[in-house]
């Protein structure tokens, strides 16, 4: 069951969590390279989990500084119960990247960047040339034209595998970012790991579109994250 402060502490976190998804939202949309809706969604999906743990993170500061946490664990509240409404909060806006992932809306490819094949310019009979790869002839006269273009090489993983893939590793992390951003804990230390999260996240987004490994490789990073927000909630009280 919710307490009031709870559902108090869940309004904190979902206000400032939404806040932070529509500046997003204005970003992607202002600085995106003409991508269309689908795309834009794919951007915003994977950011969603971002917006969610900083509004986690933000309505925990805030209760710590106001003493709300402080007396309540003086009341012998667990401080993982004293947050609860922080996580669930900022986790209602996480939740919308893989809702959006797991009803197709999303198109994934900019989350699986590939590198552009390089020219390949064929003599023709009649002195002209043509790029099998982008479609550009450059006839006799210099005059360019539009040709054919050489079918695309098919990703390193299948549609769908990306799909569950993305959608299991936001799933994760729509959980795991309020999670973790409500732990107490050093600042320095909390970015760095943030910072190694987010390379490791991208480094595993190559690799699946490289075809080097298999989709799920961008479970690992979220996983990751899901075990060092909850571990330390679980060892034992030290000795007093």
């Amino acid at each position: 069951m919710l307490s009031a402060y709870d559902r108090n502490l869940a309004r904190r976190a979902f206000g400032i969590a939404a806040l932070v998804g529509a500046v997003v939202l204005l970003v992607v949309t202002a600085t995106d390279e003409g991508g269309g809706f689908a795309q834009r969604a794919a951007l915003c999906a994977a950011l969603a989990p971002v917006a969610g743990g900083l509004g986690a993170l933000a309505a925990a500061r805030i209760a710590r500084a106001r003493g709300e946490a402080r007396a309540l664990e003086a009341l012998g509240a667990e401080p993982s119960r004293v947050m609860r409404g922080a996580v669930l909060g900022g986790a209602i806006v996480a939740a919308i990247g893989p809702a959006l992932v797991i009803a197709a809306v999303a198109d994934l490819d900019p989350l699986f960047p590939r590198p552009a094949a390089p020219s390949v310019w064929i003599v023709e009979a009649d002195g002209g040339m043509r790029d099998a790869i982008r479609g550009t002839r450059l006839g006799p006269g210099g005059a360019l034209e539009v040709a054919a273009r050489a079918p695309e090489a098919p990703s390193g993983t299948p549609l769908g595998e990306r799909r569950a893939a993305v959608g299991i590793a936001l799933v994760i992390l729509a959980f795991a970012a309020p999670l973790g951003a409500t732990r107490e804990g050093g600042s320095s230390g909390r970015a760095a790991f943030a910072v190694l999260l987010v390379v490791a996240m991208i480094a595993a987004f190559q690799l699946a579109a490289a075809g080097r490994a298999s989709a799920f490789v961008v479970c690992v990073p979220p996983l990751v994250l899901l075990a060092q927000a909850l571990v330390p909630r679980y060892r034992g009280a030290p000795p007093r």
